[in-house]
Protein backbone atom coordinates (compact mmCIF):
# COMPACT_ATOMS: atom_id res chain seq x y z
CA UNK A 1 0.00 0.00 0.00
CA UNK A 2 2.78 2.45 0.88
CA UNK A 3 4.47 2.03 -2.48
CA UNK A 4 1.13 2.96 -4.05
CA UNK A 5 0.76 6.02 -1.82
CA UNK A 6 4.19 7.39 -2.63
CA UNK A 7 4.11 6.25 -6.26
CA UNK A 8 0.90 8.14 -6.90
CA UNK A 9 2.34 11.17 -5.13
CA UNK A 10 5.38 11.07 -7.44
CA UNK A 11 3.06 11.12 -10.44
CA UNK A 12 1.08 14.03 -9.01
CA UNK A 13 4.29 15.96 -8.28
CA UNK A 14 5.64 15.45 -11.80
CA UNK A 15 2.29 16.73 -13.11
CA UNK A 16 2.84 20.00 -11.26
CA UNK A 17 0.97 19.45 -8.01
CA UNK A 18 2.37 19.56 -4.46
CA UNK A 19 1.08 16.36 -2.86
CA UNK A 20 1.23 15.78 0.90
CA UNK A 21 1.04 11.99 1.28
CA UNK A 22 1.11 10.32 4.67
CA UNK A 23 2.60 7.02 5.75
CA UNK A 24 1.03 5.85 8.98
CA UNK A 25 4.22 4.74 10.75
CA UNK A 26 7.93 4.99 10.05
CA UNK A 27 8.55 1.30 9.42
CA UNK A 28 5.83 1.20 6.78
CA UNK A 29 7.93 3.49 4.58
CA UNK A 30 10.32 0.64 3.80
CA UNK A 31 8.11 -0.96 1.11
CA UNK A 32 8.09 2.42 -0.65
CA UNK A 33 11.87 2.87 -0.81
CA UNK A 34 11.99 2.56 -4.61
CA UNK A 35 9.27 5.19 -5.02
CA UNK A 36 10.98 7.44 -2.47
CA UNK A 37 14.19 7.17 -4.47
CA UNK A 38 12.29 8.22 -7.60
CA UNK A 39 11.87 11.67 -6.04
CA UNK A 40 15.54 12.41 -6.77
CA UNK A 41 14.70 13.13 -10.41
CA UNK A 42 15.41 16.88 -10.10
CA UNK A 43 19.04 16.01 -9.47
CA UNK A 44 19.12 13.18 -12.00
CA UNK A 45 17.60 15.28 -14.81
CA UNK A 46 19.51 18.51 -14.16
CA UNK A 47 16.31 20.34 -13.14
CA UNK A 48 14.31 19.27 -16.20
CA UNK A 49 11.88 17.35 -13.98
CA UNK A 50 11.12 17.43 -10.27
CA UNK A 51 8.92 15.59 -7.81
CA UNK A 52 8.44 17.91 -4.84
CA UNK A 53 6.21 16.63 -2.06
CA UNK A 54 5.90 16.67 1.70
CA UNK A 55 5.80 13.10 3.00
CA UNK A 56 4.36 13.16 6.52
CA UNK A 57 5.13 10.31 8.83
CA UNK A 58 4.63 9.62 12.57
CA UNK A 59 7.78 8.20 14.15
CA UNK A 60 9.11 7.11 17.51
CA UNK A 61 8.15 5.33 20.69
CA UNK A 62 4.95 6.26 22.51
CA UNK A 63 3.65 4.02 25.31
CA UNK A 64 2.23 1.31 23.07
CA UNK A 65 3.10 -0.41 19.85
CA UNK A 66 5.50 -2.94 18.44
CA UNK A 67 8.90 -2.39 16.78
CA UNK A 68 7.17 -1.62 13.47
CA UNK A 69 5.16 1.22 15.02
CA UNK A 70 7.99 2.65 17.12
CA UNK A 71 10.88 3.18 14.71
CA UNK A 72 12.60 6.50 14.19
CA UNK A 73 15.50 5.63 11.83
CA UNK A 74 15.53 9.15 10.42
CA UNK A 75 19.12 8.68 9.30
CA UNK A 76 17.97 6.55 6.34
CA UNK A 77 16.27 9.57 4.82
CA UNK A 78 19.11 11.93 5.69
CA UNK A 79 21.26 9.56 3.66
CA UNK A 80 18.88 9.76 0.67
CA UNK A 81 20.18 12.37 -1.80
CA UNK A 82 17.84 15.29 -2.60
CA UNK A 83 15.50 14.69 0.34
CA UNK A 84 15.18 17.29 3.07
CA UNK A 85 14.30 16.05 6.55
CA UNK A 86 12.33 18.00 9.17
CA UNK A 87 11.75 16.80 12.74
CA UNK A 88 9.70 19.40 14.64
CA UNK A 89 9.22 19.01 18.37
CA UNK A 90 6.26 21.36 18.87
CA UNK A 91 3.22 22.69 17.04
CA UNK A 92 4.72 26.10 16.29
CA UNK A 93 7.80 24.64 14.64
CA UNK A 94 5.61 22.19 12.76
CA UNK A 95 3.61 25.07 11.26
CA UNK A 96 6.70 27.04 10.27
CA UNK A 97 8.59 24.11 8.81
CA UNK A 98 5.56 22.71 6.99
CA UNK A 99 4.84 26.04 5.32
CA UNK A 100 8.48 26.27 4.20
CA UNK A 101 8.41 22.70 2.92
CA UNK A 102 5.29 23.37 0.85
CA UNK A 103 7.00 26.28 -0.89
CA UNK A 104 10.11 24.40 -1.93
CA UNK A 105 11.14 22.45 -5.02
CA UNK A 106 12.56 19.45 -3.16
CA UNK A 107 10.85 16.48 -1.54
CA UNK A 108 10.65 16.78 2.23
CA UNK A 109 10.40 14.00 4.80
CA UNK A 110 8.31 15.50 7.59
CA UNK A 111 8.74 13.34 10.69
CA UNK A 112 6.24 13.92 13.49
CA UNK A 113 7.04 12.16 16.74
CA UNK A 114 4.05 10.30 18.12
CA UNK A 115 4.73 11.42 21.68
CA UNK A 116 4.45 15.05 20.58
CA UNK A 117 1.19 14.82 18.63
CA UNK A 118 -1.02 15.48 21.66
CA UNK A 119 1.48 16.38 24.36
CA UNK A 120 0.75 19.49 26.44
CA UNK A 121 4.46 20.40 26.26
CA UNK A 122 4.35 20.55 22.45
CA UNK A 123 1.31 22.83 22.20
CA UNK A 124 1.92 26.39 21.00
CA UNK A 125 -0.27 29.34 20.00
CA UNK A 126 -0.91 29.57 16.28
CA UNK A 127 1.93 31.77 14.95
CA UNK A 128 -0.02 33.23 12.03
CA UNK A 129 -0.57 32.58 8.35
CA UNK A 130 2.82 33.93 7.25
CA UNK A 131 5.02 32.19 9.82
CA UNK A 132 7.87 30.23 8.23
CA UNK A 133 11.07 28.63 9.56
CA UNK A 134 14.03 28.20 7.19
CA UNK A 135 15.43 24.72 6.96
CA UNK A 136 18.85 24.37 8.57
CA UNK A 137 18.13 26.88 11.34
CA UNK A 138 18.42 25.38 14.81
CA UNK A 139 16.88 26.89 17.95
CA UNK A 140 18.48 27.26 21.37
CA UNK A 141 15.72 26.22 23.77
CA UNK A 142 17.80 26.63 26.94
CA UNK A 143 20.87 28.84 27.47
CA UNK A 144 23.94 27.78 29.41
CA UNK A 145 27.72 27.68 29.49
CA UNK A 146 28.82 24.28 30.86
CA UNK A 147 27.59 21.78 28.27
CA UNK A 148 25.98 21.76 24.81
CA UNK A 149 23.22 19.19 24.25
CA UNK A 150 22.31 18.71 20.61
CA UNK A 151 19.01 16.96 19.98
CA UNK A 152 15.73 16.96 18.03
CA UNK A 153 12.16 15.66 18.12
CA UNK A 154 10.80 14.24 21.36
CA UNK A 155 14.26 14.26 22.92
CA UNK A 156 14.15 18.06 23.19
CA UNK A 157 11.64 17.92 26.03
CA UNK A 158 13.55 15.13 27.77
CA UNK A 159 16.86 16.95 27.39
CA UNK A 160 15.41 20.11 28.87
CA UNK A 161 14.02 18.14 31.81
CA UNK A 162 17.38 16.47 32.41
CA UNK A 163 19.23 19.78 32.12
CA UNK A 164 16.99 21.40 34.75
CA UNK A 165 17.37 18.41 37.06
CA UNK A 166 21.16 18.45 36.75
CA UNK A 167 21.51 21.85 38.35
CA UNK A 168 24.17 22.81 35.81
CA UNK A 169 24.16 25.54 33.17
CA UNK A 170 23.34 23.57 30.02
CA UNK A 171 22.62 24.68 26.46
CA UNK A 172 19.93 22.67 24.67
CA UNK A 173 19.92 22.99 20.88
CA UNK A 174 16.93 21.72 18.90
CA UNK A 175 18.14 21.13 15.35
CA UNK A 176 14.57 21.11 13.95
CA UNK A 177 15.88 19.84 10.59
CA UNK A 178 18.46 17.13 9.95
CA UNK A 179 18.92 17.76 6.24
CA UNK A 180 20.21 20.39 6.19
CA UNK A 181 21.39 20.66 9.80
CA UNK A 182 22.71 23.79 11.49
CA UNK A 183 26.35 22.93 12.07
CA UNK A 184 27.21 26.61 12.61
CA UNK A 185 24.93 26.84 15.67
CA UNK A 186 26.35 23.63 17.13
CA UNK A 187 29.99 24.60 16.58
CA UNK A 188 29.42 28.09 18.00
CA UNK A 189 27.85 26.64 21.14
CA UNK A 190 30.63 24.08 21.59
CA UNK A 191 33.16 26.90 21.32
CA UNK A 192 31.47 28.50 24.36
CA UNK A 193 30.80 25.41 26.50
CA UNK A 194 33.73 23.21 25.38
CA UNK A 195 31.61 20.07 25.83
CA UNK A 196 29.08 18.34 23.61
CA UNK A 197 26.46 15.65 24.25
CA UNK A 198 24.26 14.42 21.40
CA UNK A 199 20.91 12.89 22.33
CA UNK A 200 18.69 10.99 19.92
CA UNK A 201 16.13 8.20 20.03
CA UNK A 202 17.49 6.30 17.04
CA UNK A 203 19.97 3.45 17.39
CA UNK A 204 23.53 4.36 18.31
CA UNK A 205 25.45 2.66 15.51
CA UNK A 206 25.21 4.71 12.33
CA UNK A 207 22.75 7.17 13.88
CA UNK A 208 22.76 10.82 12.86
CA UNK A 209 24.51 11.66 16.11
CA UNK A 210 27.65 10.08 14.68
CA UNK A 211 27.64 12.63 11.85
CA UNK A 212 27.34 15.50 14.33
CA UNK A 213 30.08 14.03 16.54
CA UNK A 214 32.37 13.71 13.52
CA UNK A 215 31.74 17.32 12.50
CA UNK A 216 32.45 18.61 16.02
CA UNK A 217 35.61 16.51 16.34
CA UNK A 218 36.78 17.63 12.91
CA UNK A 219 36.00 21.35 13.14
CA UNK A 220 36.07 22.12 16.87
CA UNK A 221 38.63 19.69 18.26
CA UNK A 222 40.77 22.37 19.90
CA UNK A 223 37.68 23.80 21.63
CA UNK A 224 36.82 20.54 23.41
CA UNK A 225 37.68 19.92 27.05
CA UNK A 226 36.17 16.40 26.92
CA UNK A 227 35.25 13.80 24.29
CA UNK A 228 32.02 14.24 22.35
CA UNK A 229 29.44 11.87 23.84
CA UNK A 230 26.23 10.34 22.51
CA UNK A 231 23.17 9.24 24.48
CA UNK A 232 21.02 7.01 22.30
CA UNK A 233 18.88 3.92 22.25
CA UNK A 234 20.95 0.71 22.26
CA UNK A 235 21.23 -1.31 19.07
CA UNK A 236 18.07 -3.32 19.65
CA UNK A 237 14.50 -3.16 18.28
CA UNK A 238 12.32 -0.60 19.98
CA UNK A 239 10.96 -2.22 23.16
CA UNK A 240 7.35 -3.41 23.20
CA UNK A 241 4.93 -2.56 26.00
CA UNK A 242 1.68 -3.81 24.55
CA UNK A 243 0.08 -4.19 21.17
CA UNK A 244 -1.95 -1.32 19.76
Amino acid sequence: MEEGIVGRAVGMAVAGLMPVPEIQFRKYADPAVEQINDCTMRWRTNNRFAAPMVLRMPVGFFKCGDPWHSHTNEVQFVHSPCWKVAVPCNAGDAVGLLRTALRGDDPVMFLEHRAMLDAAWARRPYPGDDYMIPFGQARITMPGDRLTIVTWGAMVERSEEAARASGHSVVVIDLRTLMPWDSDAVLASVARTHRCLIVHEDLRTGGFGAEIAAAVADQAFMELDAPVLRLTMPDVPSPITRCC
